[in-house]
C-alpha cells in the first residue's frame, strides 16, 4: 500500500496522483478529516495510512518542508527556524482509543530527512526514566516547542497532550536531533526529586501529568514569566492517591523555570490567570489552537 501510494505520488498521469500533485495540502486536509470522522475503523486506518505516506513524501521536498499546511486541521505542526519540523496527529483505533502518529523532518548536509514516529506508549514501563528512539516514541500531540539555554545548541522542550476516555495525560518532553536528522526523546534536564505527589527514584527524562478524562488541565508556556505553568493535580480524597483517573486541578499552580541548564520546579506559583480561555468540554485540551481541539 505504501509503495503503491508513493508511486502514485510520483506519477502524475494517474488521476489519484494528479490530485495529490496538484494540491497536496487540499488532499491532506480532506484525508485528515476522514481519520477522525469516519465511523468505520478500516476506513479510518486506510485514511491514516494514506495521510502518513503522502505527508512524508511531501515534507521531504523543499516545497513541502516550508509549507505551513494551515488547512490540515487534524494535525499540529511545530518548527524551529529552518532546522526541523514536528508533525503529530491521532486516530481512534477499533476500540476508539487514540493512537498517536508523528513525523519529524530535519535538514541535514545530505538534504531533508523525514523520520516516522511509532507510538509505543501503551507498552512502555516507567516511561519517565527512558530515553526513547523514534520506533518506541511516547506518543503525544505536541502543541508547543520551547527552545531554552544556549542559542547555538538549545534544549528543545515539548509540551504535548495524550487524551483518553478515562485518563488524560499532559507530557513535558525533550527532543534532540542528531547530525543525520534522527530525533531522540527524553533528557535528564529535570532537577527535582518530587513532583506533585510523585517521588522519583532517579532523574526523570520526561514529566507526565495524568488526570481524569472528564477534567481539563492546563500546561502552558508563559512568555512573561518565562515559565511552564501547570495546574496542580490532586485526587478528591487522600485515600485515592495514585488513582490518577480521579485526579483533577485543585486551583493551585506549579511552574518549571529554566536555570543553569536545568528545569527547576517551583510550587504554589502566583500569577494572573484571568485570560481569555474558551470553555471547552472537560475531555478536550485547553492549549491547542482554535479548530484543532
Amino acid at each position: 500500500m505504501k509503495y503503491f501510494l508513493f508511486t502514485l505520488f510520483t506519477l502524475p498521469f494517474f488521476s489519484f496522483g494528479q490530485e495529490i500533485a496538484s494540491s497536496p495540502e487540499k488532499f491532506l486536509a480532506e484525508t485528515g478529516k476522514e481519520i477522525l470522522a469516519n465511523s468505520e475503523y478500516a476506513k479510518r486506518q486506510a485514511a491514516c495510512d494514506t495521510f502518513l505516506v503522502v505527508l512524508k513524501n511531501y515534507i521531504s521536498t523543499d516545497e513541502g518542508f516550508n509549507d505551513p499546511l494551515k488547512s490540515v486541521s487534524n494535525m499540529l505542526r511545530l518548527d524551529y527556524e529552518d532546522e526541523f519540523r514536528i508533525y503529530t496527529w491521532q486516530m481512534p483505533d477499533a476500540d476508539f482509543k487514540y493512537v498517536k502518529y508523528g513525523l519529524v523532518a530535519a535538514t541535514t548536509r545530505k538534504g531533508i530527512v523525514v523520520t516516522e514516529l511509532n507510538d509505543g506508549s501503551r507498552m512502555l514501563m516507567e516511561p519517565e526514566y527512558k530515553n526513547l528512539k523514534p520506533d518506541n516514541w511516547y506518543g503525544a500531540i505536541y502543541y508547543k516547542l520551547i527552545p531554552v539555554g544556549k542559542k547555538r545548541n538549545p534544549t528543545f522542550t515539548l509540551l504535548g497532550f495524550a487524551p483518553d476516555e478515562t485518563l488524560n495525560k499532559k507530557i513535558i518532553d525533550v527532543i534532540s536531533i542528531d547530525n543525520r536528522g534522527r530525533p531522540r526523546f527524553g533528557d535528564k534536564v529535570f532537577r527535582f526529586d518530587e513532583f506533585m505527589d510523585k517521588t522519583y527514584r532517579k532523574p526523570p527524562q520526561r514529566i507526565i501529568l495524568s488526570y481524569g478524562g472528564k477534567y481539563a488541565a492546563s500546561v502552558r508556556w508563559n512568555e512573561d514569566k518565562e515559565m511552564i505553568i501547570m495546574d496542580h493535580l490532586s485526587p478528591p480524597d487522600s485515600k485515592l492517591k495514585g488513582v490518577y483517573s480521579t485526579y483533577g486541578p485543585d486551583m493551585s499552580y506549579d511552574g518549571l523555570v529554566w536555570e543553569k541548564d536545568w528545569w527547576h520546579l517551583k510550587t504554589e506559583v502566583k500569577f494572573d490567570s484571568r485570560q481569555n480561555i474558551p470553555i471547552v468540554p472537560p475531555n478536550k485540551p485547553t492549549d491547542l489552537p482554535p479548530g484543532k481541539k
